[in-house]
């Protein structure tokens, strides 16, 4: 007569590729989780700096009084950052409008802007 066999059980093999699996899959889930958050804070900067430049917009296209034609520079503080902001007054075909446009950035060179939004005003 044959024996069976009653070992249960996992083999060491069984039990070494499951943590393997499972190590690879938390790997993936934490890259993920952590690009994720990268994301945000970037996003959260942008949002940001677009406040910067809209306030920016807004207070120059209020004026009652006529923009000059040039360049401006400033700076604003918004979330814990000093930001700087560049606005660029040019002429347009019609005498009475100007177009405006706003850079804004984390430093004051612009070689990188965070935000950039172009308006136009009447005069």
């Amino acid at each position: 007569m044959m024996k069976k066999s009653t070992s249960h059980g996992f083999t060491l093999l069984e039990v070494i590729v499951s943590l393997v699996i499972l190590t690879i899959a938390l790997t993936a889930i934490i890259s993920v989780g952590s690009n994720r958050a990268e994301t945000l804070i970037e996003l959260r900067e942008r949002n940001r700096a677009l406040i910067v430049a809209n306030n920016v917009l807004s207070q120059y296209t209020s004026q009652s009084e006529a923009v000059l034609v040039g360049i401006i520079d400033g700076k604003q503080e918004n979330g814990n950052n000093q930001w700087y902001w560049q606005l660029s007054v040019s002429a347009t075909n019609n005498e009475h409008i100007y177009r405006l446009d706003v850079k804004v950035s984390l430093d004051d060179s612009f070689d990188y802007s965070s935000a950039q939004l172009v308006g136009f005003k009447w005069y």
